[in-house]
């Protein structure tokens, strides 16, 4: 009897031991996809971030949008509305690509004219007050402070 018990304990090891193989072989069958799923994951993310194209492909498809950022919009919420304009596909790629510019935490609130044809790097310059051709804001300044120093000429002309 005790040679039975000997030969069933033997067989018993051996499923035993080929099931630990099988679990261990799906485990790691199981790891090499979750890495090929995180690399692609983040080679994708990382090509949005640093190939920017613009939404419109050309000059002539592309519209001028105005964008309105106000005192307490963080750059996540200024990437929503860039998204909901029409200008951005996701607002995290934008975060993303404001944290690695020149223009890290320099967008300024105000009105902005954007167009669909500008890229990331374009607008940001435009938020941030870099390139100022063209805005709202500076020929709302320039027309203003021209009107300041007529009615100024005009107040000295009548004393």
């Amino acid at each position: 009897m005790g040679s039975k018990k000997k030969k069933k304990d033997a067989t018993y090891q051996a499923a035993v031991s080929g099931a630990k193989g099988a679990i261990r072989i799906l485990l790691y069958v199981l790891l090499i996809c979750v890495l090929i799923f995180v690399g692609k994951t983040a080679y994708s993310f990382g090509y949005l971030i640093f190939y920017q194209e613009p939404e419109a492909h050309t000059q002539a498809d592309g519209q001028d949008v105005t964008v309105i950022v106000h005192e307490d919009d963080s750059v996540y919420d200024v990437g929503e509305t860039l998204q909901e304009k029409g200008l951005i596909e996701r607002p995290v790629i934008f975060w993303a690509q404001e944290k690695l510019s020149d223009y890290r935490g320099k967008i300024k609130p105000g009105t902005y004219l954007l167009n669909t044809h500008e890229t990331v790097d374009e607008m940001l310059a435009i938020l941030s007050g870099k390139n100022t051709e063209g805005q709202p804001s500076q020929e709302e300044e320039s027309s203003s402070s021209s009107d300041a120093e007529d009615s100024e000429s005009g107040e000295e002309s009548a004393s």
